[in-house]
């Protein structure tokens, strides 16, 4: 399965640049967040161990252009393989 990924950041671990291709045919945003962070060197929390929503103080999610929030299953959603997540860290203002 490949999923495509956008972001306003580089993403850290990302081989294949814009996407990943998993062994799975099967795989929930939460558990994709999950092996996306575990590529990084150095881990990124997408998701608050329990959480049921990203917190969104930090991130925007979107898969095919649609927020996750939209979906029914939120983070469970099945990701397709050829879906495109798109991932965008929210800048922190203050000075």
């Amino acid at each position: 399965m490949k999923i495509y990924i956008k972001s306003n950041f580089i993403v850290p671990g990302l081989k294949n640049e814009g996407s990943v291709d998993l062994d799975r045919a099967q795989v929930t945003l939460r558990e994709f967040l999950n092996e996306l962070s575990m590529m990084s060197p150095t881990p990124i929390e997408y998701v608050e161990p329990g959480a049921k929503t990203l917190n969104p103080d930090d991130w925007e999610m979107e898969i095919n252009d649609v927020p996750y929030q939209n979906f029914s299953e939120g983070l469970e959603t099945f990701l397709k393989d050829g879906d495109i997540v798109t991932i965008r860290i929210l800048a922190l203002g203050g000075g």
